[in-house]
């Protein structure tokens, strides 16, 4: 069931991206580009049956869809402050049947500063947003255990403020909140 949710969301991704700036990968290399990396951020999810996770400048969709549709379990917050691709969420997360999606047409530091969402996520994901406009977003989202699971940079520096690089692997680097700093 799996594969075929994320085939038909990836169809949906590129029919759209006709019109909507969605990604500018090629169809072709959507599963390698696109879906693999997604489900390598699971791996630095912590323990638990319900985790929330939000996923900041989510876009098309990447990596919130494909892990929404692989763990319906955990509910997912798609922040995402561009009207049109707020919509196109929207429309896939209805399309693919996703009752455990939230699309939130807000700037992430709007979200993150709303007394409603303080302190109540597992997870901060994102892709293809700055890390420290993503490390701010976390600072108001997180629980103090907390993670923030970005799209892997080569290079990145290890450390951000008073986050601290826990894992990584090729597509994901994870980072947690270094509770004795400063």
């Amino acid at each position: 069931m799996t594969d075929k949710l994320i085939a038909r969301y990836l169809d949906e991704l590129y029919r759209w991206n006709a019109k909507v700036n969605l990604t500018s990968v090629a169809r072709e290399k959507a599963q390698a580009v696109l879906i693999e990396p997604s489900f390598a951020m699971a791996e630095f999810f912590p323990p638990g049956d319900a985790l929330q996770i939000f996923d900041i400048g989510s876009g098309g969709g990447l990596p919130a869809i494909p892990l929404a549709v692989r763990y319906p379990q955990h509910r997912f917050a798609l922040v995402e402050s561009d009207r049109k691709k707020a919509v196109f969420l929207q429309h896939a997360a209805g399309l693919l049947g996703l009752k455990n999606v939230r699309v939130l047409n807000e700037r992430s530091e709007k979200v993150s500063q709303n007394a409603v969402y303080r302190a109540i996520a597992d997870v901060v994901t994102s892709r293809a947003v700055n890390r420290e406009d993503v490390f701010a977003a976390a600072d108001g989202l997180l629980k103090p255990a907390g993670r923030v699971i970005i799209h892997h940079t080569p290079g990145a520096p290890e450390k951000s403020g008073p986050y601290h690089l826990l894992a990584k692997n090729p597509s994901a680097d994870c980072f947690t909140l270094n509770l004795t700093a400063p």
